[in-house]
């Protein structure tokens, strides 16, 4: 027979007995711990580690009949073999004993042999147990994760059946054809998943594109007076936070209150809302509405880079050579003899890369800086209305605010349309960056110049031109290339609170 080594518990209340069992048990090879009643024969027990109990039966306090039942009522001992130790006139209480679930009995004047065969037997028992245990422990573990795969919850990866799958066994060869359909399932919804994302991430930035792309053209509307940049956004930024603030009563969304979010708005307000607003109705008279479209293209290539360098995105070729093509769309654009740049020269175009720098940096602070939880027309409502605060005394202390009956009488429906144009074009891009991604929805600019050009063409009847044709094939070969994100992918995930998507989006885009 294989001998098996193993700790083993001697318990009786007899000294010489006792010693007598422990080193035989020791000469044997095994490791011995004692026990001189009942009650620390449990608590040793109960400490795990020991593979088999010798344990004699006529014990004062706690005999051996009580230990016997107080083991087999305990999940974590009842498999624990137990050899009892008794004289040859005590074999009505081995009977008994036996009954009670010890495994075999020793006479107190034993054999080595013997005791080699029973400690052997016993032990081996013990061992077929265990493996018969965590086999059934591994077999709950492949139906849990069936039932994960099923209720389509589950990442291949986090199954934790590796060690099942290294067995040899059919068991084994089951869990590696289960992991490896598990695996198919996964990646096909994961590919699902993407396509959609690609849907609906593409209808929005086209929507978007559409809407905002009239703002370049409605600036230049607006400037052709010569009004004053300043009181100009004060009346966009203040009607788009009355509008923002009826669209909140209504829905009963509102904007966080916290002092970390107020900041949050007032910053992001600042530098989505403010700055680049102002800077676009300061430029639009010198630069035509087209160029000022291209010029939007980018803010793609600006995330892209900086995101890259912070950490936040992973360096892709294909995206940078997409993202690159989209510059070089706005580079042609601006080169000698293609007649873009308008009459205000090359310093106002240098001024127009403030309007995608302020964007794409928006952006960023996005997706670095998740709220606790404002859905989407809330926290519209909270950067419209810090864009508003910010301007507001700005345009009163420079002198540069325009009457209400000047704005009624004259482009009143300018500043209200471009107000809820910007409102409408927020609230869409935060949806589109929850579904594709901080990177992906910066291409917003990329839609934005195709609208834009289609509206300065129908509205101010400015003429497309062969460059403006070759920077278009290079905008649509960079948005080819150029995929939107999703969990998996290469952008690292911006955590939020209750698992949601960043509510941040970008009020001018």
């Amino acid at each position: 027979m294989t001998e098996f080594r193993g700790k083993v518990l001697v318990v009786d209340d007899h000294g010489p007995i006792r010693l007598k069992m422990t080193l035989a048990v020791r000469n044997l090879g095994h490791d011995v711990e004692e026990a001189p009643d009942g009650v620390t024969a449990l608590a040793r027990l109960a400490q795990g580690g020991i593979d088999m109990v010798l344990l004699d039966i006529v014990m004062p306090g706690m005999d051996g009949f009580e230990v016997l039942q107080a083991m087999k009522a305990d999940a974590a001992l009842r498999d624990i073999p137990a050899i009892v130790i008794s004289s040859l006139e005590e074999m009505d209480d081995v009977v008994k004993a036996i009954e009670l679930g010890a495994e075999d009995f020793l006479t107190k004047s034993f054999d080595v042999v013997l005791l080699r065969a029973r400690l052997n037997a016993g032990l081996e028992r013990k061992r077929l147990r265990d493996q018969e245990l965590e086999y059934l422990h591994q077999v709950d573990r492949l139906a849990a994760a069936s039932r994960m795969v099923e209720a389509r919850g589950f990442d291949p990866s986090r199954l934790g059946l590796d060690d099942i799958s290294r067995r040899d066994d059919a068991l084994g060869n089951l869990s590696r054809v289960f992991v490896g359909m598990a695996s198919e399932v996964y990646l096909r919804e994961q590919r699902l998943r993407k396509t959609i994302s690609l849907m609906k991430g593409g209808f929005l930035l086209l929507l978007i594109g559409a809407i905002w792309g009239l703002i370049p053209s409605l600036s230049r509307i607006v400037m052709a007076d010569g009004l004053n940049p300043f009181g100009v956004v004060f009346w966009t930024l203040g009607l788009s936070a009355v509008i923002m603030i009826g669209v909140s009563v209504v829905t009963g969304r509102y904007p966080g209150r916290s002092r970390a979010e107020l900041m949050r708005y007032a910053l992001v307000g600042l530098i989505g809302g403010t700055l680049p607003q102002l800077t676009l109705f300061w430029i639009a008279e010198n630069v035509p509405a087209m160029v000022i479209s291209m010029v939007l293209a980018l803010e793609s290539f600006i995330v892209f880079v900086v995101a890259a360098v912070i950490g936040l995105e992973a360096p892709n070729l294909k995206r940078f050579i997409g993202l690159s093509l989209g510059l070089a769309s706005v580079l042609l654009v601006m080169l000698p003899g293609s007649d873009a740049a308008g009459g205000g020269g090359w310093l106002w175009i240098l001024a127009a890369l403030l309007v995608p720098l302020y964007y794409g940096l928006e952006g960023l602070l996005i997706a670095a800086m998740p709220p606790s939880g404002d859905d989407a027309i809330g926290t519209a409502t909270g950067i419209v209305v810090a864009s508003a605060l910010i301007i507001m005394p700005l345009t009163i202390f420079s002198g540069t605010f325009i009457p209400v009956n000047d704005v009624i009488d004259g482009y009143g429906w300018a500043f209200f349309l471009v107000a809820a144009l910007s409102s409408a074009t927020m609230v869409l891009l935060i949806l589109a960056i929850r579904t594709t991604g901080a990177v992906f929805a910066s291409q917003v600019g990329y839609a934005t110049t195709a609208g834009g050009i289609v509206w300065s063409i129908i509205l101010l009847d400015e003429q497309m031109t062969g460059w403006i044709l070759a920077a278009i094939a290079c905008l649509i070969s960079g948005v080819a290339l150029v995929m939107p994100k999703t969990h998996g992918d290469d952008e690292v995930p911006v955590p939020a609170a209750n698992e949601q998507t960043p509510p941040f989006g970008n009020p001018a885009e």
